[in-house]
């Protein structure tokens, strides 16, 4: 075959074959635009069922349960050791005490007599007390208020035992030649012992003729005697 007509036959050929080509795509793509497009659910499986029932069931049981707590309330005359260990503070030790306390003398009065129980005081009672009860309380408030009291009693008292001391100014001018040891007491450098040989002194003179005379007394110096003068008279 010339070689003309050869390449004339290749080149027709790869032309129509490209043209067959084009024609089947779009043929496809007419035929694939007319199609209706199905979606076909997937059906559960049952693993998935189950984790949703249970995650459901567990959030209902969460909103439907409700925790309730009864209020702790005990007779303190009737109550166990084991009972009072629920009480706040109360441990194995206090309740035997409580117990202890309530058989030795015989019940409770009323539930502020905890705080009598060794142990117990006003923080630990302040806990409990609204935990606690007995049954027909008594007070004995009553019986207490009658007892004197403290601000009743010292008024009295101080008016009697308060009368005002004498004082030097007070009964100056002293006579020496009447005073008793008491009194001349009052007098600057005279203590007991001194007042006693003043008073010695005198009765061996008969009695003072002048004030002077009480430098007689030993236990007395010239200074001291002239301290004493201005307060001193003889009659």
């Amino acid at each position: 075959m010339p070689k003309q007509i050869r390449e004339s036959t290749i080149i027709i050929t790869a032309g129509i074959i490209l043209a067959g080509s084009a024609v089947w795509r779009l043929a496809d793509g007419n035929d694939r635009s007319g199609e209706d497009v199905v979606i076909t659910p997937v059906p559960e499986t049952s693993a998935v069922s189950a984790v949703r029932t249970n995650t459901a069931g567990s959030t209902a049981a969460k909103t439907t349960v409700q925790t309730t707590t009864a209020f702790l309330l005990l007779d303190i005359n009737s109550a166990t050791a084991e009972e009072l260990t629920q009480l706040s503070g109360i441990g194995e030790h206090l309740a035997g005490e409580i117990v202890g306390y309530r058989e030795a003398n015989g019940r409770f009065l009323n539930i502020e007599e905890l705080m009598k129980v060794s142990g117990i005081g006003k923080a630990t009672f302040a806990d409990i007390r609204e935990h606690v009860y007995v049954v027909d309380p008594i007070y004995t408030t009553a019986v207490q208020t009658e007892k004197p009291t403290k601000s009743e009693t010292e008024p009295t008292e101080a008016v009697e035992e308060t009368e005002p001391p004498l004082t030097l100014e007070d009964v100056a001018p002293i006579n020496i030649n009447t005073a008793d040891a008491e009194l001349l007491m009052l007098l600057p450098h005279v203590d007991e012992d001194t007042a006693e040989e003043i008073i010695e002194l005198r009765d061996r003179l008969g009695h003072f003729s002048n004030t002077y005379e009480l430098l007689y007394v030993e236990s007395l110096t010239q200074s001291e005697v002239v301290d004493i003068l201005e307060y001193v008279v003889v009659e």
